[in-house]
């Protein structure tokens, strides 16, 4: 559905809503209504309980009656592991809406633009909370950017089901303009930067003073750019990117982050000035703030 569309139906009944985006006949409205006030139970459980709709369904009208933006389906090839596109009502998914909370009461927004999502380790989750926490700032009306500067092992692109011919890395050695990097998605105050080709030289590359500018100038543009990068131990590529943004986010998954790495990882963000903003235990699927 265009956002247009969508935008036609937030507030309307849940009926209309589905009448509205052909999910629903007048004929099944009917007969919903009717078993409705004979059960005297909610529209959606009828409509369920007839076969007539999906619970799927009558998850997504309720997001467009509650201006809470979540692509239909067949619009969207976005990775099962972004719960708060395609489950936003599940429990795990208030512990996203809960670090947006934190975040915002640290400034993001605001004095806050640019957000380093880091990690001590690879396979800690930092892309999997990236993702999820750029979707709840969307969601709340922010412009918001996920950008990915993990020039090593990229997978924004992944996610979001996108091409990685043009990104990041084409901007700051100027080989595409803006509107070729960027790509819009459908959840309307989102866009995505892929990490673009992948460079022979990642560090040299992010030490670039056009590379500083760059997220200067999207941080201007965006009310929230959410920055993934690579792991911190072992190289100084998310160093180099958390000292370009606003604060950083470290992320720790539980059971395997050591806390000796992590040690390191807030000793050494410290000691070269960056704003911890606070930290994220990913447990899996589920994750926890943590300041």
């Amino acid at each position: 559905m265009e956002k247009s569309a969508r935008k036609g139906i937030e507030g309307a009944s849940i009926g209309d809503i589905l009448l509205a985006s052909g999910r629903l006949t007048m004929p099944d409205l009917h007969r919903i209504v009717s078993l409705q006030e004979k059960e005297n139970i909610l529209f959606g459980a009828a409509a369920v309980a007839l076969g007539i709709l999906t619970e799927d369904d009558v998850q997504w009208a309720l997001s467009c009656q509650f201006s809470f933006p979540r692509p239909n389906e067949d619009e969207s090839a976005i990775s099962r592991e972004v719960l708060v596109v395609h489950d936003p009502f599940a429990p795990q998914v208030e512990s996203f809406r809960s670090i947006r909370s934190g975040l915002i009461l640290s400034g993001a927004g605001k004095l806050v633009r640019a957000i380093a999502l880091t990690s001590a380790g690879e396979g800690e989750g930092k892309t999997f909370i990236a993702a999820n926490l750029a979707v709840v700032f969307a969601q709340l009306g922010s412009r918001t950017l996920l950008m990915d500067l993990n020039f090593r092992k990229p997978r924004v692109h992944e996610i979001f089901s996108m091409k990685n011919n043009t990104g990041a890395s084409s901007l700051i050695i100027k080989r595409a303009f803006q509107e070729q990097a960027v790509q819009k998605t459908a959840i309307g105050s989102l866009d995505i930067l892929p990490s673009g080709p992948m460079p022979p030289n990642p560090l040299e590359l992010l030490s670039w003073p056009d590379t500083k500018e760059l997220v200067r100038l999207l941080g201007a543009e965006y009310d929230v750019v959410i920055v993934d990068t690579p792991r911190f131990c072992g190289t100084a590529d998310a160093m180099i990117v958390a000292t370009m943004c606003d604060g950083a986010l470290p992320v720790i998954l539980k059971g395997k982050t050591r806390h000796g790495d992590f040690g390191q990882l807030k000793k050494q963000l410290e000691n070269a000035g960056v704003k911890i903003l606070g930290a994220v235990m990913n447990e899996k699927a589920a994750v926890k703030n943590s300041r």
